[in-house]
């Protein structure tokens, strides 16, 4: 499958529950499709002025096309992901949870990048988890051999960027 066909294919399906900006550079990386998600979740008492409660859940997905990952690649979209997490997400006392999902797209990773990718992990809490806390997935799609490889947090969601056409 060609990197176009995968991302209009991606962005079909992402578009229906996410707001999406193309060619975007952040902190000096130019990211090929930024995806953001928010629900606000709320619980009332008898009217829908009589507020209890709310939270709010977020996701970021940040997608690059990277044609030969190496594990200098990985590592440094890592540390860009860890960057986006500390700086970027400010939690407020309605925060819950934010998902920060970096998707690199590319036709070759070598053995010490994948490693990277399925050792990578990181996590943040704020406030000792009162205002929420903040995971980072980290995803690499190979478009030649259709293998989709992820870190821990990133499996619960590979179903998302499986195409059937991608089997191919």
């Amino acid at each position: 499958m060609k990197y176009d066909e995968y991302i209009k294919l991606l962005t079909s399906k992402l578009e229906k529950n996410f707001a999406i900006e193309r060619d975007i550079v952040i902190f000096d990386n130019k990211i090929d499709i930024l995806a953001k998600f928010s629900n606000i979740s709320v619980r009332t008492f008898i009217t829908q002025h009589d507020i209890i409660d709310q939270y709010n859940n977020h996701e970021h997905i940040y997608i690059k096309r990277c044609d030969d990952v190496n594990e200098k690649d990985i590592i440094s979209f890592g540390q860009f992901l860890k960057r986006i997490s500390d700086e970027c997400i400010k939690p407020d006392k309605d925060h819950m949870s934010t998902y920060v999902t970096g998707v690199l797209i590319g036709n070759h990773i070598n053995e010490n990048a994948i490693k990277a990718v399925e050792k990578y992990n990181y996590k943040k809490a704020f406030c000792f988890y009162l205002k929420g806390w903040c995971d980072v997935r980290l995803i690499y799609v190979g478009l030649d051999n259709s293998e989709i490889i992820t870190n821990k947090d990133g499996k619960k969601v590979k179903k998302l960027y499986e195409f059937a056409s991608l089997n191919k």
